[in-house]
């Protein structure tokens, strides 16, 4: 029986051979993408210390950022921005409101724009659902830091651990790995 920790490594494969070929395709120059897993700050420093040129960045933020233990992270940058996408991945009968309400913590703390809850081989609760349905605002939030607004943006997908894909449930703001790919294309398109 496999735990969640052990899909890491094939959802991170998939997400980043997305990103970056749609970026490629879109903004014809290179993305890159890399990998953190635990605690947020010291991977990110460590992400830094390894790849100076392109995640130079990203130093200043690593410097004020909490230390939190997050499931995956990904460090997304063309050398000049950066974003910060946290996957919070589960691997339970249905993913619940307690599930997302952890998710959108962790990047509302981070300052994070992007979250995706994944639960592998099931999908929601019928109440996170229905919320998700009809309560548009818990997975598209806005808010202001130090007098500067920061937007987040969530979705809620479907690993399936047989065909090595995603499956959309339509659910939250971000409803496709390529929906992602094209607001991260217009985000690094003045870049």
């Amino acid at each position: 029986m496999r735990n969640e920790a052990s899909y890491y490594p094939e959802i991170q494969a998939f997400i980043e051979a997305q990103l970056r070929s749609n970026f490629l395709a879109s903004n014809r120059r290179e993305l890159f993408v890399y990998w953190g897993i635990g605690e947020l700050k010291t991977n990110l420093q460590r992400i830094i210390s390894e790849h100076p040129n392109k995640c130079a960045c990203a130093a200043k933020f690593a410097k004020r950022v909490p230390p939190l233990s997050l499931d995956i992270f990904a460090l997304i940058t063309d050398g000049n921005k950066f974003e910060l996408l946290i996957l919070e991945v589960k691997l339970v009968k249905s993913a619940g409101l307690g599930e997302w309400s952890q998710l959108v913590g962790y990047c509302l703390v981070s300052g994070a724009k992007y979250g995706l809850l994944i639960n592998v081989d099931s999908g929601g609760s019928p109440r996170l659902t229905q919320m998700l349905h009809t309560e548009r605002h818990i997975s598209h939030i806005q808010t202001i830091v130090n007098d500067e607004l920061r937007e987040h943006l969530f979705g809620f997908m479907q690993w399936n651990s047989t065909t090595h894909n995603f499956e959309y449930s339509n659910l939250g703001f971000i409803k496709s790995l390529s929906e992602l790919s094209k607001r991260l294309a217009s985000e690094f398109a003045t870049g």
